[in-house]
């Protein structure tokens, strides 16, 4: 028989990569994914054979990924770059996808015609659409496609029992490993049992004619006479999904993934969570949704019972916790590790085939027949046109998600950041980036310089990531109170990860760099502010690195590619004459069986019924959207809408949410807002909002607002009483007169020192000479002990600059047990001043994290509380504590000028105003507060960050709660180990100052009861 070039496929491919080629300009470096296999294809350019990568993590291993995507990039980089490569095997992967939809369509319909239609759908199913243009998947879609492409050869060994089948099949399950591990393990469960399943009906189908007439005596009998090839499949297969990345496998026994499980919108209940049910659920199934009952219907026909048992788990398995089965079916460890949309992928490519034979049938075939002479041709051009539309509505709105709802910053330009790593060897030091998104990646793969991020959770193996449920450093504030205490711990410990720059893109985290001992260098001209640690080493010369077997590391540089090579060998010429070229070959075998039966007098109502069931839930979640939405439809929706519109800073939207009749101008609004300054006005996050109706009438309402605020430094809850006001049926918000007291002075001017640090270094690339490097300023420890508060512990003093210049400070703690073992080290971070003045006193207080023990007496770290830090273990009590205070010379953020001024004490409260007398704003104010003894000896010391800022000559309320009923015992007092710039802490001030007067600063101490 001859078989001609299937016109439909031709047509699917031309349109797929006109579609896919001109969009994926525009979304894919914006999407999750794409950057990372940037960044692992530059890592294959370089290190082909080398899997260990220094840039993320401190080092990570890349047999931790199947490589054949990036090995690929990186083979196509060489002829026009790492983008290049990108675009390049985009547009053969979406090729792929196309004619592996065709052809596993045309096992499923056998039928040309409708396998034709399945392939043009499928160019504009929204899952693929999503997984592509919004996800970056590549692997992914790359393993299905390879996996379709392999359905036929599968089933016509099973079928023939010809060897160039198994072949044909092994080579493409070979390629599927390595492009994507979980899709061939999954697909084996899901697409290739089920085809084991089919295979047998249609044999038993030969020996009855009818599948009406198949027992399960005779499936069972042809069960047993197919299991040699079954089992020689199946063996085979799973010797290649083994072999080909034996590294992986080995790699993953030798360092489990054993961290805390990252949040991930899959996994949450669509019903609680709207959006994870669109982006997971909505999105992917899209226009699918209207045609489940045929789905169903055609896949628990007899022949795909099996198809149908594994299309029903697939969709339930993507339903996160929206059902409890899904937890039940995978399990606990499994449920928290796997990413579920993978399952709703699944399921829409299963699909795919019956929605094109639908199509089919319903263009030319007999349900078009059916609805015309039913209903007439109006009604079916009718029904035609609002399915094209919904098609293409769900595929543009799919498409330009990304538009709409950004998942990336703005494009940022990494050339500045990538010349000053160049510049000055600051390639040395690792360096962190902040508000960058996926970027980061593309920023590693274009510089040598390591970073202690990353950007593939599964490689982690530093505790302070894998103890807590944060995906990245960069984008912490997103992950809460979790996400800021990670991101802490490397702030304030820099030196031990050879940390020194950090390239912040997002404002938010300034207080917390700030208050770490960070300082600013420059913003460069892309926009991104640089911050630097001094007192931080370079990174050795020699990094550790674990190392991996020659063998392992050769196979993982050949077979992968090698599987690839060989798989187009062994498939090209087949496929070549089976669907481009009009010559005779012979029929597949599974075109012979077709169980389609026209029977749409029943389905078409159905259908009917389902749809007008789904336009019912469509129409009541749009109605409650639309409520839910509407911002001045009641007095909590107008309240709700005004803090998001703040929060999001869109300040016309809240400005339109304020009351007409106040007569206040945008103008004003919007000068009201800049002048307003503080911790929450300028780097906060709505973490979420309570509000409470008081009174309420049919024109007024009074509501208790309580709102929670995640800062960089601390946790904000506030309540507010706000006035809602119904204007014409809308309801509006009564803003607050803002203090508008101006300052006594028009123009302002202080006399002061200024410091500059010119160097004398030369223009030379040799390395930095002694004369380049500043001697360290004096300072002196004048007195430091062990304390207990209930159950933590600290380190608290007091430190003074006895020097002539200023002073950046770092003071780092370190705690023993009796037998002078080490139990925990950490600096000192917001309960201290970093930046010291000549002559200049600060308290400080280094804090330590506990250690709960589990029953298998391994320590577990506790919930984290981003004000705790270093583990220390419950059975090793500290009774000795060390000190190392190093200062440098520093020029930056040396302003002083605030004032304390009418200190009230009270029984429980010490209330005062702080006043700023310099011509710099106060943007967050900080009160270090000391306790003493009747001694005068330092008992304690407490921090208080204020919320508000404080302008020009302006002042400041406070009120501080004086701490009660506190047991806090003192462990150790003996200052012998206290250390500055490495030398003795005792034996410096004696030679400085020889005639001290000693704790003079007593006198200013302020008595309470």
């Amino acid at each position: 028989m001859k078989v001609r070039g299937n016109k439909l496929l031709v047509l699917a491919i031309i349109i797929g990569l006109v579609f896919h080629g001109t969009c994926m300009f525009f979304t894919l470096e914006k999407t999750y994914d794409a950057l990372i296999h940037l960044f692992f294809a530059e890592h294959y350019t370089n290190n082909w054979f080398e899997p260990w990568n220094y840039k993320w993590y401190t080092g990570f291993t890349t047999l931790s990924y199947p490589p054949l995507v990036h090995q690929s990039i990186a083979a196509l980089s060489l002829l026009g770059g790492l983008k290049f490569g990108l675009f390049v095997l985009t547009l053969i992967i979406i090729i792929l996808f196309i004619t592996g939809v065709f052809r596993f369509s045309l096992l499923i319909t056998s039928h040309k015609n409708a396998a034709g239609y399945s392939a043009i759908l499928a160019i504009f199913s929204s899952s693929f659409l999503e997984t592509l243009h919004l996800f970056g998947q590549l692997p992914s879609i790359l393993g299905i496609a390879i996996l379709l492409h392999a359905l036929p050869e599968i089933y016509l060994w099973l079928k023939s029992g010809k060897y160039k089948y198994l072949a044909t099949s092994l080579s493409l399950i070979a390629v599927t490993v390595t492009s994507h591990h979980v899709t061939s393990i999954f697909g084996m469960i899901f697409f290739i049992v089920p085809l084991i399943g089919t295979v047998i009906l249609d044999i038993c189908y030969d020996e009855t004619k009818s599948y009406k007439n198949i027992k399960i005596g005779l499936f069972f009998k042809v069960f047993l006479n197919q299991l040699k090839r079954n089992l020689t499949f199946g063996i085979s297969a799973l010797i290649l999904i083994i072999v080909c990345i034996l590294p992986y496998w080995i790699n993953s026994k030798n360092n489990p993934i054993t961290q805390v499980p990252i949040p991930h919108g899959s996994r949450d209940n669509f019903f609680e969570v709207a959006s994870s049910g669109l982006i997971f659920f909505l999105i992917p199934w899209g226009i699918l949704l209207l045609f489940l009952p045929y789905f169903f219907y055609r896949y628990f026909s007899k022949r795909f019972i099996f198809f149908g048992i594994s299309f029903t788990m697939l969709m339930i398995l993507g339903t996160g916790s929206t059902t409890p089965i899904t937890k039940l079916i995978l399990g606990e460890n499994a449920f928290e590790i796997l990413t579920l949309d993978r399952f709703t992928f699944w399921a829409s490519i299963m699909a795919l085939p019956l929605l094109g034979e639908l199509a089919y049938h319903f263009i030319k075939g007999d349900l078009k027949t059916f609805i015309v002479n039913k209903f007439g041709k109006v009604y079916h051009r009718l029904i035609g046109s609002v399915i094209i539309i919904i098609f293409l509505f769900t595929s543009i709105f799919t498409v330009s998600l990304g538009y709409f709802r950004p998942l990336q910053p703005e494009k940022i330009k990494t050339l500045p950041i990538v010349n000053f790593l160049n510049q000055d060897q600051h390639y040395k030091w690792r360096f962190l980036t902040l508000g960058f998104g996926d970027q980061m990646a593309w920023l590693s793969s274009q510089t040598q310089a390591l970073t202690v991020d990353g950007n593939y959770h599964s490689a982690r193996r530093l505790p302070e990531l894998t103890t807590r449920p944060v995906e990245r450093l960069e984008s912490a504030k997103y992950q809460g109170v979790a996400g800021i205490g990670s991101l802490q711990q490397f702030l304030t410990v820099p030196e031990k990860y050879n940390l020194k720059f950090i390239f912040s893109n997002d404002k938010f985290y300034d207080p917390i760099l700030y208050f770490c001992g960070w300082h600013r260098v420059k913003s460069l001209e892309d926009g991104i502010m640089i911050w630097e640690k001094i007192n931080v080493p370079p990174l050795s010369d020699i990094l550790p690195k674990e190392e991996i077997d020659l063998w392992q590391k050769i196979s993982w540089g050949i077979i992968p590619f090698l599987t690839m090579l060989i798989a187009f060998l062994v498939n090209i010429k087949p496929l070549f004459y089976r669907f481009l070229k009009s010559k005779k070959t012979s029929l597949p075998q599974y075109l012979k069986y077709n169980d389609y039966k026209n029977k749409f007098s029943s389905i078409s109502y159905i259908l009917h019924i389902w749809g007008l069931i789904l336009l019912i839930f469509i129409s009541f979640g749009f109605y409650n959207f639309i409520i839910k939405n509407d911002s001045q439809i009641s007095p909590k929706n107008v309240i709700i809408a005004y803090y998001d519109a703040l929060d999001y800073k869109n300040f016309e939207k809240s400005f339109s949410l304020i009351d007409p009749y106040q007569n206040i101008k945008l103008s004003q609004f919007m000068l009201e807002i800049l002048v307003t300054d503080g911790l929450i006005s300028s780097y906060s996050k709505l973490d979420s909002i309570d509000v409470k109706t008081i009174q309420k009438t049919k024109k007024i309402a009074t509501l208790k607002v309580t709102t929670k605020w995640i800062t960089p430094l601390k946790k904000v809850v506030k309540t507010d009483y706000v006035t809602a006001v119904n204007r014409n049926g809308k309801w509006y918000i009564k803003k607050d007169e803002l203090d508008t007291d101006v300052a006594p002075d028009q123009f302002y001017s202080l006399s002061e020192n200024n410091y500059f640090n010119q160097g004398r270094r030369r223009v030379t690339t040799e390395q930095t000479y002694h004369e380049d490097v500043l001697k360290q300023p004096i300072l002196e420890i004048l007195n430091a002990k062990l304390v207990k508060l209930n159950s933590s512990y600290s380190i608290i003093g007091e430190i003074q600059n006895i020097d002539n210049v200023p002073a950046d400070v770092v003071i780092k703690g370190t705690l023993y047990n009796d037998k002078n073992k080490e139990l925990a080290s950490y600096n000192a971070k917001t309960a201290v001043k970093h930046k010291l003045m000549p002559k200049e006193i600060s308290s400080f207080r280094i804090n330590f994290e506990g250690i709960a023990w589990s029953k298998t007496k391994e320590s577990i770290p506790n919930t984290f509380n981003p004000d705790e830090f270093t583990p220390i273990a419950l059975n090793e009590q500290p009774i000795k504590f060390n000190l190392q205070a190093e200062g440098n010379v520093t020029n930056s953020d040396l302003f002083k000028r605030i004032t304390i001024s009418d200190l009230n004490k009270q029984k429980r409260t010490i209330k005062g105003t702080l006043f700023n007398s310099g011509v710099q704003e106060i943007t967050i104010p900080q009160l270090l507060v000391t306790y003493y003894n009747d001694k005068k000896e330092i008992l304690w010391v407490e921090t208080l960050i204020l919320n508000d800022g404080i302008k020009q000559q302006r002042k400041l309320y406070f009120t501080y709660p004086i701490l009660k009923n506190k047991e806090i015992k003192i462990i150790n007092t003996d200052m012998s180990n206290c250390y500055v710039n490495g030398l003795p802490n005792n034996s410096i001030s004696d030679k400085i100052l020889t005639n001290r007067i000693k704790n003079h600063y007593h006198n200013e101490l302020q008595s309470i009861d």
